[in-house]
């Protein structure tokens, strides 16, 4: 601006934008002057002006409520009060508008005087040219997606441009496609970034803890992708978003900032694009085989990418892109397939009708039967010509719409000039007759009446079923007159009362079929109006016969699907949902690679179910939407694929059901077993809460859909909240083979064993007794179980619960047994009868975990839902302190939050998008430490559960862990195991102790390498807190060595790279071998876990604790003390070996004068003094170092030069005295170093006893082994066979564990 450049960033505030030019900044409102708003979500408590007052600008006008405090908000400036806009004890929203102050008149004139300023936007109908035009629409399409500034009015009409523009260009313009395949793409990369769970396409063997959008959420506090430490994949999708914009992530500026805030804009207003995005999804494509090559290529992978990327985020979005990509690419295919069938199909038939005496006839036959297409409709083919004689139909649609059933002695007879077939069948042990004929529309009333008289034959068997096939001609009509016409012909027919099922199949000339059932009912036959629409047969095939206990409804439904509304008599409130379907075709879609993408025609009929279902589901109010529904998709053709890939594409569908109310979805289909005998399988699926997705083959269904009783009714009720009932999650705590005692309260107020139904619990926690049985352990793994009810009042408790934990406590101390908690509950019950009392019994039931934890008792909590107020504080001191042995395992459905989401709005708190983000493992309890594992789900926990009992589980009696059975040598050389990670160049352990690769033991390696070469190879170990953030130089397992159950623990020997913002007083990275505050804490807390329990190995690199102002000011010296602490109380074994360097600080804490059970190794050619050597020459010897320089000739010479130069000279003479100086002193603290090191070497500190023994790298595996058994009185060692696990001695066996 006049000839001047500024540098000015605009960024929206909410109802305010911030302008900042040059670096002030000034914030611009739309608002008109003297509107007051709310500065943050509150309540308001007070006005305290009304309307026509008189205020001046600082007046408190209104008292606000927020997060317990009161707030005035003061009046802008001076002016009458005109309108007020809320009332008192309302929650209002930041930014929401309070009070209306017109301003005083001088003010009022200043504002006339001042100009105004106008913003105009060029229009869209300005240009006439088509193409620029809908380019202009698409362009700001664009913005809206990428989050630029578009209000929904202008989305609007955007939309309605974008049709009307549409209509002008010729279907499939490459042009207009390729820039909407561009808005197009934008939307899936952005949509990728905020997926909320991990992605399920993840690698085999990867297990994905963190989602897309918590990655992204730790990247916009840097925007630095090597700070926070993002995996491949997410920066890969990073970087496809920022391509949008035009920006590299790689390089930092104010152009990334802005893109990043816009993608985040774009996530939080993504309902607003749906309206835009829906109508690129619908747009006039054309026959996409005439766009180019490239461009078609594009389209699909565009459309795969955007049903990724939004199947769990937005269902909506996700179904019209597959429907997209199904209507363009995949029907297309399946279209060609069913054409050719059906061509190939004629002309059997028509070889059939001309050769009816051909050799192959019956082959022919076979061949239509076993046709996975409709033939149906060949029929009405013949409503002009007549139907043929011999008709070959008759015989194929007899024999396919009973292939079910096998038909004896089927034999085509005509009686009145009609063809007919008859055949027998079995049925529930008895024989049933089949008659079935063929005719055309006009001879119908005759042929029934041929009919008639041909049962009158045949009336051996039990019961007669007819079918009657009928070529029409036109179309269908109206189906109730159709089927009113029918009755009535039916009724002058006289059929026999031997009938019990008439079926009519109608076939019109049009290529459309119309099917009826008839009934016996008060001695006429009456259409069964339930099922009409298709063949009673079919009926059997899809087993409507399920649903016989219940009363049936047909419902509108999607094309090609059944929906049904099903009410049990008994009970009117147990209703259900049943979507029906056939699945014609199966024809795969593959990749270049041959990976099997989609079963194009399997997902169509399944979403058409999941969108008939959806609709019923979206009419009811959400608090009686329906949880108890079904889905049966069968299956025509016989599937030949595998079935690994059958259930690979089911578990890709079994997310979207999510939030239906699925039980369950089954596919049956037919598959031929090896010795080549057909059998009918059923492919079952679900995705329920805490189960996450379930896929498995098992026979076809036998039994009905049973009502639900009281029991079933409250796991529904949990379902509805998104939780699991208790008694649900028995069987999977149990594991196989394990049994669950149901345990309550007995007059004398202790747990005992109850004798009733499950689901008769009167309290909020379910108690009991599990035992699973193990290898180890084959008598049970025994734990006092505790198990949260979501169905009782949300999970609040009182006094019933209260006392029940604290029971449960009692008795698993008296058991001498773990407690196992399944936590779930909202906090203390609030209602009008009861209050601080139930704090009481809080407060009481929290002692009782404090006494229970600090006299050694494990106590493990799964939180398993949304943990509110008092549960999380139960959670805490059971296993967050540094006494606690007990874990804490979260899924991504958990959540711990002291005041939840709705609550902290209301009282205006600082609250997240949800509970996950205020409480969840991602963001909050995975990185600070508080959850020590994650579990995909409730089912993944059980198991983390066991494998923490594989290591710690201590059986009554017993004085520690049983050692386990392994197969791995205990004198195997650690040297030989692969050393894997990045920043370093050893490929084998034993590089790390080579003179010759590491000949100072200062180069950096993986101490997870080392570990894994260390423990045995047989027990897969369980890394504790690995998701704990600015803790990774200390690691942590529980493991085997030798058999022995302990912790090993290493110090992380390369420098790894800082997450987050980088404080100015700390350091840039965590450097190797340094314990740092929250490392310090970790190791801490992985030693008092230990104590008492299992031995603890530690495998260090160790030159002690960064000193840092930052460390200092994060509690490093309180931390670091704990560690001490935890040595001096340890009991047990434990060993500390040094495996490169040990100085400083670290002798304080790991010394062996700490405690008389440690032993400490040094593995040969390590370092182990007060301090390293070259920061001791550097600082202690320092003035050894200077004289040494001072009296090298070098540089005595170049002073006496100096001396002696004369002016002229000395300057370049001082000069280069500086240069060899600084290179003599450099050469003289490298001397100093070497020499402090040669003195305080490792030799030394044995001499001294600071080491007990120096070991080779050789003997590590079994020397430490050795120290294991020699600290726990546990006798020669094994050479590698293992104890039995009768033989097995506790790991913990020692005096002092025993003791404890």
């Amino acid at each position: 601006m006049n000839g001047r450049t500024h540098r000015v960033m605009v960024m929206p505030q909410p109802p305010d934008t911030l302008v900042e030019v040059d670096g002030v900044t000034h914030r611009v409102s739309r608002d008109e002057g003297g509107l007051v708003r709310a500065p943050a979500p509150a309540l308001v408590v007070a006005l305290s002006a009304a309307v026509g007052d008189t205020v001046t600008a600082g007046t408190p006008v209104i008292v606000l409520e927020s997060m317990k405090m009161e707030t005035s908000v003061a009046a802008p400036c001076d002016g009458t009060v005109a309108e007020i806009l809320v009332a008192g004890n309302v929650q209002v929203d930041a930014g929401a508008p309070l009070m209306r102050i017109e301003p005083a008149t001088g003010n009022a004139a200043s504002a006339e005087a001042a100009p105004r300023v106008e913003f105009t936007a060029e229009s869209i109908e300005a240009y006439s040219d088509r193409h620029v035009r809908a380019a202009a629409i698409l362009s700001a399409i664009r913005a809206l997606v990428m989050g630029y500034d578009v209000t929904p009015a202008q989305a609007q009409f955007l939309v309605a441009e974008l049709a009307a523009v549409r209509e002008e260009l010729p279907a499939g313009d490459p042009a207009v496609v390729e820039q909407e395949l561009d808005v197009l793409g934008v939307v899936s990369d952005l949509a990728e970034l905020s997926r909320a769970r991990p992605p399920l396409d993840q690698p085999p063997g990867e297990e994905v803890v963190h989602s897309p959008r918590e990655h992204f959420h730790k990247y916009l506090r840097s925007l630095d992708v090597d700070r926070e430490g993002l995996p491949d994949r997410l920066r890969r999708s990073l970087e496809r978003a920022l391509a949008h914009y035009g920006v590299d992530p790689a390089e930092p500026g104010p152009e990334l900032a802005d893109a990043a805030y816009r993608i985040f804009l774009a996530q939080e207003r993504s309902k607003a694009q749906f309206p835009a995005v829906a109508a690129l999804l619908s747009g006039n494509i054309g026959d996409v085989r005439n766009l180019p090559d490239p461009l078609r290529r594009r389209f699909r992978e565009t459309l795969d990418r955007l049903v990724a990327a939004t199947q769990r985020r937005d269902p909506a979005m996700a179904e019209l892109a597959r429907g997209t990509r199904f209507a363009h690419f995949e029907r297309p295919v399946i279209d060609r397939a069913r054409r050719d069938m059906h061509r190939r199909a004629r002309a059997q038939v028509l070889h059939l009708t001309q050769h009816p005496d051909a050799p192959d006839y019956a082959a022919r036959i076979s061949d239509l039967v076993a046709s996975s297409q409709p033939i149906l409709h060949m029929l009405g083919e013949r409503a002009a010509t007549g139907v043929a004689t011999p008709e070959p139909l008759l015989e194929v649609l007899t024999r396919r719409y009973y292939k079910i059933r096998k038909l004896h002695d089927l034999r085509r007879i005509t009686f009145d000039e009609f063809q007919m077939a008859t055949a027998t069948y079995g049925r529930n042990g008895r024989r049933v007759r089949l008659l079935t004929t063929v005719v055309h529309a006009d001879d119908l009333a005759a042929g029934l009446r041929a009919v008639a008289g041909a049962l009158k034959g045949l009336t051996k068997g039990d019961g007669c079923v007819v079918d009657v096939y009928v070529a029409a001609p036109g179309s269908p009509g109206d189906d109730d007159d159709t089927a009113a016409r029918l009755q009535a012909v039916i009724a002058k027919a006289g059929l026999p009362q031997i009938v019990h099922r008439l079926a009519v199949s109608l076939a019109y000339a049009d290529g459309k079929t119309g099917q009826f059932t008839f009934r016996p009912a008060d001695g006429a036959l009456v259409e069964e109006r339930v099922t009409r629409g298709l063949h009673p047969m079919l009926w059997r095939r899809l087993r409507f016969w399920r649903m016989n206990d219940f009363d049936i409804t047909r419902l509108d439904a999607v094309d090609d699907t059944y929906l049904f509304r099903c009410v049990a008599p008994a009970d009117p409130s147990d209703e259900r949902l049943v979507a029906l379907a056939e699945v014609r075709d199966l024809t795969a879609m593959r990749d270049v690679s041959g990976r099997l993408t989609s079963l194009p025609e399997v997902e169509r009929v399944f979403l058409a179910c999941l969108e008939g279902i959806r609709r019923v589901q979206a009419s009811r109010p959400a608090r009686r939407r329906l949880h108890a529904n079904h889905v049966l998709l069968y299956i025509w053709p016989t599937v030949e694929l595998p079935l690994g890939e059958l259930t690979a594409a089911a578990r890709r569908l079994a997310p979207i059901t999510e939030g239906l109310g699925l039980e369950e979805v089954l596919i049956c289909f037919n598959t031929v077993d090896v010795d080549g005998k057909q059998r009918e399988l059923a492919l079952g699926f679900s995705y329920q809460p805490g189960a996450g997705v379930t896929v498995g083959v098992t026979s076809a269904p036998t039994t009905p859909l049973a009502p639900v009783d009281d029991y079933s009714r409250r796991v529904l009720a949990a379902r509805r909240r998104g939780t699991v009932y208790p008694y649900e999650l028995v069987d999977i705590v149990a594991g196989e083979g394990g049994t669950f005692t149901e345990y309550d309260l007995d007059e004398a107020g202790r747990l005992a064993p109850v004798d009733r139904p499950p689901g008769r619990n009167v309290a909020g926690i379910v108690a009991g007794v599990a035992s699973t049985p193990t290898e180890k352990h084959p008598e049970g793994v025994t734990r006092v179980l505790l198990l949260g009810d979501p169905t009782r009042s949300l999970g609040s408790v009182s006094e019933p619960e209260c006392r029940r934990i604290e029971a449960a406590i009692d008795l698993a101390e008296d058991m001498g047994v773990p407690v196992e908690w399944f936590a779930l509950s909202s906090g203390a019950k609030i209602s009008r009868d009861s209050g601080t009392e139930n704090m009481d019994w809080v407060a009481r039931a929290l002692r009782r975990i404090v006494t229970f934890t600090q006299a050694g008792g494990e106590i493990n909590v799964v939180v398993a839902g949304i943990n509110v107020g008092a549960q999380p504080y139960w959670n805490a001191e059971a296993t967050m302190l540094m006494h606690t042995k007990g874990i804490l395992v979260m899924t991504p459905d958990s959540a711990m939050v002291l005041t939840g989401k709705q609550a902290l709005d209301y009282s205006g708190g600082v609250s997240a998008e949800d509970n996950f983000g205020i409480g969840g493992y991602d963001r909050i309890m995975g990185p600070n430490g508080q959850a020590q594992y994650w579990a995909p789900h409730l089912g993944g926990a059980c198991e983390v559960l066991m494998a923490h009992y594989a290591h710690s589980y201590v059986a009554p009696g017993e004085t520690g862990p049983r050692r386990a059975v392994t197969g791995d040598p205990n004198d195997r050389d650690v040297r030989d195991h692969v050393h894997a990670g990045a920043g370093t160049t050893f490929t084998r352990v034993g590089e790390i102790f080579s003179a010759q690769t590491n000949p100072e033991r200062k180069k950096p390696f993986d101490v997870r390498s080392l570990m894994d070469a260390v423990i045995d190879q047989d027990h897969r170990p369980l890394e504790r807190w690995s998701g704990m953030a600015d803790a990774e130089t200390a690691v942590v397992y529980d493991a085997h060595l030798g058999g022995y159950p302990l912790t090993v623990l290493g110090i992380e020997s390369r420098p790894l790279s800082r997450h987050h913002f980088l404080p100015a007083d700390g350091p840039d990275q965590w450097t190797a071998g340094t314990l740092f505050p929250l490392s310090s804490k970790k190791v801490a807390r992985a030693l008092n876990a230990a104590s008492g329990n299992r031995p603890a190995v530690v495998l260090a690199n160790l030159s002690g604790f960064d000193g840092s102002p930052e460390s200092l000011r994060r509690w490093q010296l309180e931390y670091g003390a704990e560690i001490g602490r935890a040595v001096v109380n340890f009991q047990g074994p434990i060993v500390f070996c040094v495996v490169s360097r040990y100085h400083g600080g670290a002798f304080v804490v790991f010394s062996g004068a700490l405690n008389d059970n440690m032993q400490v190794l040094a593995v040969e050619g390590s370092y182990a003094s007060v301090i390293g050597g070259a920061p001791a020459a550097a600082v202690v010897f320092a003035g050894d170092v200077n004289a040494r320089t001072e009296g090298d000739p070098r540089v005595a010479e170049l002073i006496d030069r100096l001396a002696a130069a004369p002016e002229e000279d000395r300057g370049r003479l001082r000069a280069e005295l500086d240069v060899v100086r600084a290179a003599v002193r450099s050469e003289r603290l490298g001397e100093v170093a070497t020499e402090f090191d040669t003195i305080h070497s490792v030799e030394r500190a044995r001499e001294v006893g600071s080491v007990h023994e120096i070991i080779s790298a050789q003997e590590l595996r079994p020397r430490l082994i050795d120290a294991i058994e020699h600290g726990a009185g546990g006798g020669a060692p094994t050479n590698g066979s293992g104890p039995t696990a009768a033989e097995a001695p506790a790991a913990g066996a020692s005096k002092s564990a025993a003791g404890g």
